[in-house]
Parts: C-alpha cells; sequence; structure tokens
C-alpha cells in the first residue's frame, strides 16, 4: 500500500531530529522533561531529572490522556497520568486479535475509539500512542506487503549481512510511514496536533543491531530520530495556531540535521497548540512553534 499525500499533508513539518538518548527507558525519561530539568550525567553515569513530564501541564489545564501501547512501559505509563491506558498485553488479547501478528496497526481502532468517544464536559485530549516501531527484529515489524526491499534479515539465530539488516530496517519505516498516515487520516476531521518522534535510532552493522550504547561513546546514529509535527485543517482554522504552525512549517524548512530533537518537544507540545506561559515555563529556544 501507498500512503496518500495532498493537501491533507501539506501541513507536516519534519525535521532530522536529535534524541535525548539511546535507548527506551532512558529516553523515556528525558524527552518529555525541560532541559532546564534535566542535569545531563557525565561519562557512563545517567541522567538525574529534577521536573516533572509535560503531561502534568496538560493535566491541570484540564486534558483527558489517554495511553495506547504496543510495548509495556508501565513505569513511564504511571508517570504520564493517565486517566486511561491499553497495554500491548491487553490489546493482543481482546478476541478481534487472537492469534493475530501484533504490528502498530493494531492501535488504529484504539485510536479511533478514542476519538470518536463522547468528550466528557467537553474536555480535550491527549492521546499518547506507544508504537513499536522499527526495534529488532526489523522483519517482525511489518506485514508482508511491506516488503519491497530484499534480501531481508529472517531471524536471530542466523547470520546477516549489512545489507539484509537495512532492507528490513527500511521496509520496517515504509510501514511506519505507512501507519503515520493513518493516523493523520483518522485525526483529520478532528481538532488534531501530531507530533512524532522516535526514542532512540539505530547503529547497524554486519549481523549487528544496535542501540542503548552509553550516550558518550555511542555512534551517532543511535541518536538520530525524526521529530513530525502535523496539524488538521479543522485545527488550523484557529488563526493563533495557525500562525505558529506556519512558523513551525518554515523552521522545518531550514534547519540543519540534529539541530532540533526531544529537547524541543516540552516547550513546542505547549506552544503548538496555543498555550502560552507568563511564568517562563515555556523557554522560547526550545519553541518550534515561536514566531519569527
Amino acid at each position: 500500500p501507498t500512503p496518500r499525500r495532498g493537501a491533507a499533508r501539506e501541513s507536516l513539518a519534519a525535521f532530522a531530529g536529535l534524541s535525548c538518548d539511546t535507548s527506551t527507558k532512558l529516553s523515556l525519561a528525558c524527552v518529555f522533561v525541560r532541559p532546564e530539568g534535566i542535569t545531563k550525567g557525565q561519562g557512563m553515569a545517567p541522567d538525574i531529572i529534577h521536573e516533572r513530564m509535560v503531561f502534568s501541564v496538560f493535566k491541570h489545564l484540564g486534558f483527558e490522556i489517554n495511553i495506547l501501547a504496543m510495548q509495556s512501559e508501565v513505569g513511564f505509563y504511571g508517570r504520564a497520568q493517565p486517566d486511561f491506558f491499553q497495554i500491548r498485553e491487553v490489546i493482543s488479547a481482546q478476541p478481534e486479535n487472537a492469534g493475530k501478528p501484533m504490528p502498530d496497526a493494531l492501535l488504529l481502532p484504539e485510536l479511533a475509539r478514542v476519538l470518536n468517544a463522547p468528550q466528557a464536559q467537553r474536555k480535550p485530549r491527549l492521546t499518547i500512542l506507544h508504537t513499536k516501531g522499527s526495534h529488532y527484529l526489523y522483519t517482525n515489524r511489518y506485514p508482508r506487503e511491506f516488503a519491497k526491499w530484499g534480501p531481508e534479515c529472517g531471524g536471530s539465530d542466523v547470520s546477516c549481512s549489512t545489507e539484509a539488516l537495512l532492507n528490513s530496517f527500511d521496509n520496517s519505516i515504509l510501514y511506519t510511514d505507512f501507519f503515520l498516515d493513518q493516523v493523520f487520516e483518522l485525526a483529520s476531521k478532528h481538532r488534531a496536533l501530531v507530533v512524532y518522534t522516535s526514542d532512540h535510532g539505530e547503529s547497524i552493522g554486519e549481523n549487528l543491531h544496535f542501540h542503548a550504547t552509553p550516550r558518550s561513546v555511542a555512534p551517532p546514529e543511535q541518536r538520530w530520530v525524526p521529530l513530525l509535527l502535523w496539524a488538521s485543517q479543522p485545527l488550523l482554522k484557529d488563526p493563533v495556531i495557525a500562525s505558529r504552525f506556519a512558523a513551525v512549517k518554515a523552521r522545518s524548512q531550514s534547519a540543519q540535521p540534529q539541530q532540533y530533537g526531544h529537547h524541543n518537544l516540552f516547550a513546542s507540545l505547549l506552544s503548538c497548540l496555543g498555550i502560552d506561559s507568563p511564568n517562563g515555563g515555556i523557554t522560547p529556544q526550545d519553541d518550534l512553534c515561536r514566531l519569527p
């Protein structure tokens, strides 16, 4: 299948971003926190986190928070203060999913239910989709119709060439592109902002598929991640949000690789939705939606 293109995808800003760390658990600790709230670990030491994640601000502002996950990082989910969450094991146990493979697209019906559910007292919603993405074994991350490039790496018990590993990884990215297109489609009739990034990158070599190397010595590829922001047409009818989204699009067109990334998320998630902070909680230089 080929993702759709056209006017609905014009409201997309894309960056070649930089992650705050090299593994899922470590990045989940720092990705949604203000840079000012983190003391960076020196050498092999972990970061020290002093502040809460941006979700605490959304909670204070009255947002309903939902988490739909193809992973099981329950500690992170609890810290996000959700009103409701579903992890991989719960989704796979549903009768309609019995015996099925577990691609990220199983999150789409769950997202549709959240988007179309009646809003309690007109509360705005924040929904976190935690996908499996392109974690190894890459060939397990996409259905067969997305196996565009070959040869593929067939299993962890065989020796795979760099070419096969990269082909399988690229097929998983093609599937992620399709998945995101479906998310945009579901959100297109709602006042919605979709922000997508990865927790870390991968450094792939001959029979090697690495992340989680200590940040101070990790290959740079382990911190190269996408950062995408997409706004629906109903959301862009708000002139304040439209002007800020125009600013992030312009910024994306002149950005250097790894200039922006996880360190921009706290400020940008708020500002891109028209939320301001009179007491300095949103750091201007971290705000991708700040006006020129």
